[in-house]
């Protein structure tokens, strides 16, 4: 054997080792993903929403050198990943319009504003030579990547309550896929499929199944309780367009926290749900919570990824759990690639709490499993992820969305997913009946802080993690992996930062600045993206009123630092010029579906909770409740008598301040006093 031939053996030999280790860079082959690489073409870069880019001239030893580009200033705020195709960089700002640039230059090429709005967070989804918009009745509307005309608008029929779509529409093979987020207004959730080319309807699929559908059985079949069971779809699907395949991954059951008026798992809340890309039929589903009491919603983008396990190159899913718990699923067959068990959690016979739930053996949680009691405010309880919520402990902090909507990404050279979480308890309680929606409330004082951590995407262990300042909830930025063996995340305080995949070191940052009109810092919900044109590989973000774009060389310099965000949470809400403070209010919730009106009358609110007054002026403090009340600043300067029900009592303040004002027998019933 000629040593020429032993070398081409031993580098083909290397070559199929390396396409084995990690996921295929490079896709051409059928029934393999392709990830993106000059163009970033959906919001996620790619149909699995891989977020990863193939490009690899911005490395992690020539990071150094990455500078601005371009920035351009936009009228109007930007919360969405920019796309990039075709020579032209697609933006869509708060208000639905959707604007077409120079990806060179940041110069505008055409404008379009729909004469309904879009639900513009999440931006638009691309193909056939279109961008494809959810608008807030219910529709889409399909407009020339090219010129911004209107190729086509859907018309849905009176089935579908024009309520909003609430996501980018995904695209993949010849079909348009739109999610609605009705289950959170008493509904049920609902995707819609449309042919790409002309906007005729394919089919529908409602999260909650009716009567004589698989899955009804999880629902009391003595209550009409499903027609309003939740399961709102919040995130772009995800597409395996050679397994004709969608992927949806759907929210909590509804009434959110009214576990007694449904008992069974109620499926298919809370789970990864995968249907026929052309029929919509129901090809498997994977359940992540049993029985939502809890406002979990399966709400991080799902990740596809095919990758080594075992010897074999597997069809990979990923779904990330609200409580930062990682599953990994066959996209085939939805059955588990690492595995699961069923552990007990604690139970509530009123609540009908399920047994048990699902966790990834062996999997370790993104975020803390229990509130630290040092950040949250006295007089406070600190619970755990899976605690019942219940009336008799209406002081009960738990750790709330570890992981909800932030994207993750996946890079196919370290077999990696990357994840940006929130530590953010939330205050949770319910009242005596279980039809009301009580958002979860954060209060004055409460400490917060960021994630962000690097799992091993075939075993779901931690590789690397790391504590940032900031906490990032519900949807905001998330990072983007490349082939230079990079990661870039940007930071709330307006800071791009890009990072060492493998090791998690941090090689570079810049100051995007406060920007546009009226300012504002960070970013606002969208991920870093990057492209190629020109020969040249650009990094670009979307922050607030600004679009940056990096390139290796640029000259653009930072701009000067915002006000950072605050890390211990201050008061926020109206103040009322009052010098009167009801204890007790009644909370009216109206639930039009179920034609229903909820009173709820709450002992421990204050009405208003918040109140500015002059010096000297009296004060004065009505009882409305049923029991005692006494109300003291918590600094100690002043104070009244226990109040009794019915009864009225007045205090006067003479020193101009702020005071923290509380309930000595319920020092979880908190409001602020501004003396002027």
């Amino acid at each position: 054997m000629t040593r020429q031939l032993r070398d081409a053996i031993g580098a083909s030999l290397g070559l199929v080792l390396l396409l084995w280790a990690g996921a295929v860079s490079i896709r051409s082959r059928a029934g393999e993903l392709r990830y993106a690489a000059k163009e970033w073409a959906a919001p996620g870069g790619d149909d699995g929403a891989t977020r990863y880019s193939t490009l690899d001239a911005i490395t992690t030893k020539n990071i150094g050198r990455l500078g601005g580009a371009w920035v351009v200033d936009v009228p109007e705020r930007t919360e969405a990943t920019p796309l990039v195709k075709d020579g032209r960089m697609f933006i869509v700002s708060q208000t639905g319009q959707i604007t077409a640039l120079n990806p060179i230059t940041g110069s505008t090429l055409w404008t379009f504003k729909p004469d309904v709005p879009l639900n513009a967070k999440r931006g638009v989804g691309m193909g056939e030579g279109l961008l494809f918009g959810g608008l807030r009745d219910s529709n889409i509307v399909a407009v020339s990547q090219e010129t911004g005309q209107i190729v086509w608008t859907s018309h849905h029929g009176p089935d579908v309550p024009s309520q909003g779509v609430s996501t980018a529409p995904a695209y993949g093979d010849g079909v348009v896929v739109a999610v609605a987020s009705l289950g959170d207004n008493f509904l049920r959730g609902r995707a819609i499929a449309y042919d790409a080319k002309t906007g005729r309807q394919l089919w529908s699929f409602d999260v909650v199944p009716g009567p004589g559908e698989p899955g009804h059985e999880t629902w009391p079949q003595d209550s009409d309780i499903w027609k309003y069971g939740g399961g709102a779809l919040w995130t772009t699907p995800a597409i395996d367009s050679e397994l004709d395949m969608v992927y949806l991954g759907t929210g909590n059951a509804v009434p959110q926290y009214g576990g007694e008026l449904r008992p069974g798992n109620n499926l298919y809340d809370n789970s990864v749900v995968a249907l026929d890309l052309k029929t919509g039929k129901l090809r498997w589903y994977y359940q992540v919570i049993h029985h939502d009491i809890w406002e979990h919603d399966l709400g991080t983008p799902l990740v596809l990824y095919d990758v080594g396990i075992a010897g074999q190159t597997r069809k990979a899913l990923a779904a990330m759990r609200t409580d930062g718990m990682l599953f990994v699923l066959d996209r085939q067959s939805g059955k588990p690639l690492v595995a699961v068990e069923e552990r007990p959690v604690k139970q509530n016979a009123f609540l009908k709490t399920s047994p048990t739930q699902p966790f990834t053996v062996g999997a370790d949680r993104v975020g803390p499993d229990c509130v630290d009691p040092s950040m949250i405010p006295s007089g406070f309880i600190a619970g755990c992820y899976f605690d019942p919520i219940t009336v008799d402990k209406p002081n009960q902090f738990l750790p709330h969305m570890n992981m909800r909507q932030t994207p993750m990404a996946f890079s196919a050279q370290t077999r990696e997913l990357y994840a940006v979480g929130c530590v953010n308890p939330a205050w949770m309680r319910r009242a005596n009946t279980g039809w009301e929606f009580i958002q979860p409330v954060r209060l004055p004082g409460e400490k917060q802080y960021g994630i962000l951590a690097a799992l091993d995407a075939t075993t779901a262990k931690i590789k690397w993690q790391k504590r940032l300042p900031y906490s990032e909830c519900e949807g905001s930025g998330g990072p983007l992996t490349t082939a230079g063996g990079l990661m870039f995340h940007e930071e709330p305080d307006g800071v791009l930062q890009a990072y060492d995949a493998k090791s998690g070191q941090m090689l570079w940052q810049f100051q995007t600045g406060q920007v546009g009109l009226g300012g504002g810092a960070g970013p606002s919900a969208a991920a870093p993206m990057s492209y190629e044109i020109g020969g040249e590989q650009y990094v670009a973000v979307a922050n607030n009123r600004a679009v940056w774009a990096f390139k290796l060389g640029g000259t653009v310099p930072q701009r000067a630092a915002p006000q950072a965000p605050p890390v211990v949470r201050e008061w926020t809400g109206q103040i009322a010029d009052s010098a009167t403070v009801q204890l007790g209010a009644v909370r009216v919730f109206t639930i039009n579906s179920a034609g229903k009106r909820i009173e709820w009358n709450n002992e421990y609110d204050l009405a208003p909770n918040r109140i500015r007054v002059k010096a000297g002026a009296p004060i004065t403090f009505r009882n409305s409740t049923g029991g005692k009340h006494t109300i003291v600043a918590r600094d100690g300067s002043w104070r009244t008598a226990s109040i009794d029900p019915g009864a009225s009592m007045s205090v006067t303040v003479n020193k101009p301040g702020t005071y923290e004002f509380i309930c000595t027998d319920h020092p979880w019933t908190i409001g602020q006093l501004i003396v002027e």
